[in-house]
């Protein structure tokens, strides 16, 4: 991301910024545009992973980049070369420092962000206050002004054929007549369900195509990994003109690291297919072992606008897709929303019980 590099506005000389949502860099001093240059735009390249483990290819592709480390909260993110200094854009810390270049794998793809900090503030205003337990006046807080980051966060995803050999059980249902006797005395019969087990083995192959993984440990994991609603068909060729004016985070989860989640983010899909290829009503899966082949990768710098307010003395973070608007976050509860609901729950028990205890004994 050393290409970060700054677009001076051919009317006033300021640093032109990418507007979101457009394909063209703005000027935020006197409005001038400039479009982007798509017309070598092309389809993201699917990386043979094989090349890029092999360390002495990886170090043929040294980056040298300028990356500020935060010590508030330790998130590491790129800034361009003009700048010297930037603020934590998830903590709002001022407390960052340089750290040293190294080898690593540059991204070959970008999703440009689509809704403007306007938009994500008006998203992020209404994800507040249809928190039902949240503070009142947390709400009219959400209403104020609030600062927004726009940062792209690294994603790895993987394509991948798999072949599975497996062995399991396939279980087919019958049913035989009970004898019982109930309890009047009186003999009844009913049909009881058994399972009869016969051993099963086989091979499945199962394909699959864009993993998606997070390459950050920075990012609070749980909001960043429920955003599912990327169009990773938008996804454009990396040029560092859709960068301007953002902020970039690097990726501190390498390439082989994280082949090994996607691997287990495959497994389900796998295990479905087994199951699929046992038959009968119920299986078993004693044993598996899958290859995996013709994998390749890509890395992609994903939209997001970062936040974070605070409420009573405590630092809430938020996260707004900057593609789709989708918000994830963290907002107090109000003790006392939850103290009345717990207090009415029990007044309506007890009517319950009340009435109950009167209609027996009455």
């Amino acid at each position: 991301m050393a290409q970060v590099l700054r677009y001076p506005c051919q009317q006033c000389g300021a640093k032109l910024e990418f507007a979101p949502g457009t394909t063209h860099l703005k000027c935020p001093y006197c409005g001038f545009e400039q479009d982007i240059d798509e017309s070598q735009d092309a389809p993201v390249q699917e990386l043979d992973i094989q090349q890029f483990l092999d360390r002495a290819h990886l170090d043929a592709t040294l980056e040298k980049e300028q990356v500020l480390h935060c010590n508030q909260c330790a998130a590491e993110f790129t800034i361009p070369p003009t700048e010297e200094s930037a603020r934590c854009p998830f903590c709002g810390s001022n407390v960052v420092v340089p750290t040293q270049p190294e080898t690593r794998i540059p991204p070959n793809g970008v999703l440009p962000f689509q809704i403007d900090a306007k938009a994500a503030r008006s998203k992020y205003q209404q994800w507040v206050t249809s928190r039902f337990w949240a503070p009142n006046d947390l709400k009219k807080l959400a209403m104020a002004h609030h600062g927004l980051g726009g940062i792209y966060i690294p994603y790895w995803t993987y394509d991948s054929q798999t072949t599975t050999h497996y062995t399991g059980q396939r279980g087919e249902h019958y049913y035989e007549t009970e004898t019982y006797t109930d309890s009047d005395g009186n003999t009844q019969t009913r049909e009881v369900q058994k399972t009869a087990w016969y051993p099963a083995s086989g091979v499945v192959d199962v394909p699959f195509d864009d993993i998606l993984v997070l390459g950050s440990t920075k990012l609070p994991t749980m909001y960043a990994q429920a955003m599912s609603s990327w169009n990773l068909a938008e996804t454009k060729g990396y040029d560092p003109a859709f960068l301007s004016g953002f902020q970039a985070m690097r990726y501190d989860l390498d390439l082989a690291t994280c082949w090994g989640t996607a691997q287990e983010m495959m497994q389900p899909e796998i295990d479905s297919a087994i199951r699929s290829d046992i038959g009968g009503d119920e299986q078993i899966i004693n044993s598996k072992s899958t290859d995996y082949f013709d994998v390749t990768f890509k890395q992609l710098l994903l939209p997001i606008w970062s936040g974070a307010y605070r409420y009573r003395n405590r630092s809430w973070r938020f996260l707004v897709n900057g593609q789709t608007g989708e918000v994830r976050g963290e907002a107090p509860v109000s003790f006392w929303k939850v103290f009345f609901a717990v207090l009415l729950g029990l007044i309506v028990l007890g009517g319950i019980a009340y009435l109950y205890l009167k209609n027996k004994h009455g």
